[in-house]
């Protein structure tokens, strides 16, 4: 993974930004000269943040985050664009923010994205060679276990039928010789 280092400083600086974010979210909802739909939107995603239901759920990590960060910023950026530019250079710098920062920060949320689903398919195809590499140990063990089963199995069962042929003589002994010879399949009595 040392090739595709996790963007750790930029997600940071991110971060960092978030309450800069938020009180800018709340100055633009409150903004009058922004258009009704502008200042909905800004609403919407405040609603989508805090809401349980998301398109990706909370509880994947890193991605279930980052989903509500691009929605929240998506939004800034909608609203912020429908002001003139000495109007939005007002709420930026009321904020401490800079164009560029919305910017990278987008940026930010794309990388960590796609780094997120990178590691996910390392790992699957890791998960996948291990997976295949016990699938053919167990095979292997499967083969020589049934093969020492069949041996055991057969001793077993010579060793029986050793067993039975010494018991039925035993029983065979006890029993009188002239009774034996009395004694046929047809009188013997059917279980």
């Amino acid at each position: 993974m040392s090739d595709d280092p996790f963007p750790r400083d930029r997600v940071a600086t991110m971060l960092r930004r978030l309450p800069a974010y938020l009180r800018l979210s709340w100055r633009l909802a409150r903004d009058p000269l922004l258009s009704r739909a502008r200042r909905v939107a800004v609403l919407g995603a405040a609603g989508y943040l805090v809401s349980p239901i998301d398109l990706v759920p909370d509880a994947i990590p890193v991605l279930g985050q980052l989903d509500d960060v691009a929605v929240v910023l998506a939004a800034i950026r909608l609203a912020l664009a429908g002001l003139s530019p000495e109007r939005r250079r007002f709420h930026l710098d009321a904020v401490g923010l800079a164009d560029e920062d919305l910017a990278a920060d987008l940026r930010t949320v794309g990388v960590t994205t796609a780094w997120v689903l990178r590691a996910g398919v390392r790992a699957t195809g890791r998960g996948i060679r291990v997976t295949r590499r016990g699938a053919q140990a167990g095979g292997r063990a499967a083969v020589k276990g049934a093969a020492l089963a069949a041996r055991a199995s057969s001793a077993m069962a010579t060793r029986s039928a050793d067993a039975a042929r010494s018991a039925s003589g035993a029983a065979m002994a006890r029993i009188p010789r002239r009774r034996i010879r009395d004694l046929s399949v047809d009188t013997l009595p059917v279980e």
